[in-house]
């Protein structure tokens, strides 16, 4: 008898072993990165200038280009590293400087912006990096306004793209 019950208990013991349930590895499924919207039109429902942002960095900088694809750009955001001054380019055929508003992030002000020398009819401005109403401009979903001297507003979408411009002059 005493063989006999050591014998029944490993027989016990590797019969629940086998009724054990097993786990079986279910395959999980692989995260997908949705991008945050992007605005397509303005708070007030008015539509957004036509294009999309491409943004570039390399050893002469950051640049964030906005327009359609294949054109010159209708604005563009630079950051040159020697100088570590950010400037704003918006396309237009003035011949002197001018004054335009830029509102973000719900802030308004004055750009005072001149013609540049270059292949492409545009005005240029040095802005502040640090302010909060540049930081705004690169806020996923959100929407800036530049208007010009007469009064014409411009609305683009905001791109988070802009930040890592305005971030590569701090």
């Amino acid at each position: 008898m005493f063989v006999a019950l050591p014998a029944l208990l490993l027989a016990a013991c590797n019969s629940s072993e086998e009724a054990a349930p097993t786990t079986e590895e279910v395959a999980q499924p692989v995260p997908v990165l949705t991008p945050a919207a992007v605005a397509t039109a303005a708070p007030d429902g008015s539509a957004l200038e036509s294009g999309e942002w491409i943004v570039t960095e390399d050893a002469n900088g950051a640049r964030a280009m906005f327009g359609e694809p294949g054109t010159e750009p209708l604005l563009s955001l630079a950051c040159s590293p020697s100088t570590r001054s950010l400037q704003l380019f918006l396309a237009s055929g003035a011949t002197t400087g001018e004054a335009w508003r830029l509102d973000a992030g719900g802030e308004a002000a004055r750009i005072d912006m001149q013609p540049t020398d270059g292949q492409i009819p545009e005005l240029v401005a040095t802005v502040e990096q640090g302010l909060p109403i540049i930081q705004a401009m690169g806020v996923q979903g959100q929407v800036f306004t530049l208007t010009s001297p007469q009064g014409q507003p411009r609305q683009f979408p905001a791109h988070p793209g802009l930040r890592r411009v305005i971030d590569s002059c701090s």
